[in-house]
């Protein structure tokens, strides 16, 4: 479940920290919980699109936010509930502003259960890859209560 730690500075945990933790958080948030179905994928990209355009003032940035976002929500609805009886699980995205004025965060996060990426991941899998490629920062924390990536962009912020 997405904590009060999260909505104070995204990534305080993974060394992507704000100078400061001083202020309110200024600037467009999205939060959305979606069930983690195929269906899910496009109108979460949607929205998170829309909220990059608001909130991230470089297109650029946005586009990559929207790309990993997009992954991290693909690896949920792939892996997070796989053999899963009865009502599949739900996925979360939360992003943000940090309250130190230098970038965003987004957290996406599932309850369902963690399956370590294969060796060989043929042609799929790489999207952990890709994540570090594209965010500034990026954590992934696992544990029974389900897995949270965590991803900071350095980037100017629309007020």
């Amino acid at each position: 479940m997405i904590t009060n730690r999260d909505l104070a500075c995204i990534g305080l945990e993974t060394g992507c920290v704000c100078p400061l933790r001083e202020g309110p958080v200024r600037g467009a948030w999205l939060w959305e919980r979606r069930p983690a179905r195929t269906a899910s994928r496009a109108p979460l990209r949607r929205l998170v699109h829309r909220w990059t355009r608001v909130a991230v003032a470089d297109e650029e940035v946005g586009e990559s936010i929207v790309l990993a976002v997009d992954e991290a929500v693909g690896n949920v609805v792939e892996h997070a509930y796989r053999g899963a009886v009865g009502e599949v699980g739900a996925v979360s995205v939360l992003a943000l502003p940090r309250p130190c004025g230098h970038g965003v965060g987004v957290v996406v996060e599932d309850q369902g259960l963690w399956s370590a990426p294969a060796a060989d991941p043929g042609l799929g899998g790489r999207g952990l890859a890709l994540i570090d490629e594209l965010a500034d920062h990026h954590s992934l924390t696992t544990s029974a209560a389900g897995t949270t990536v965590r991803m900071c962009w350095r980037t100017l912020v629309r007020a």
